[in-house]
């Protein structure tokens, strides 16, 4: 796979992430979606990290703007 792939995929990734607000998905909801998005792309340790890192940061991010 292509960095322009991984780059759409995850994009989408953290769109419907956001979308989901205030019930956001779990770890595996995530790994389901990229499957959905493109059953070609294998996930790897890497992008678990980056999966993991996207539904702690976002969230929080969210939470943030939501206050001010």
């Amino acid at each position: 796979m292509n960095k322009e792939v991984k780059k759409e995929i995850f994009n989408q990734l953290a769109d419907w992430i956001v979308d989901s607000e205030p019930h956001y998905p779990s770890f595996a909801d995530c790994k389901l979606l990229i499957k959905k998005l493109n059953p070609q792309y294998v996930i790897s340790k890497n992008d678990e990290k980056e999966i993991l890192m996207l539904l702690t940061f976002l969230p929080m991010s969210q939470q943030m703007n939501n206050a001010l």
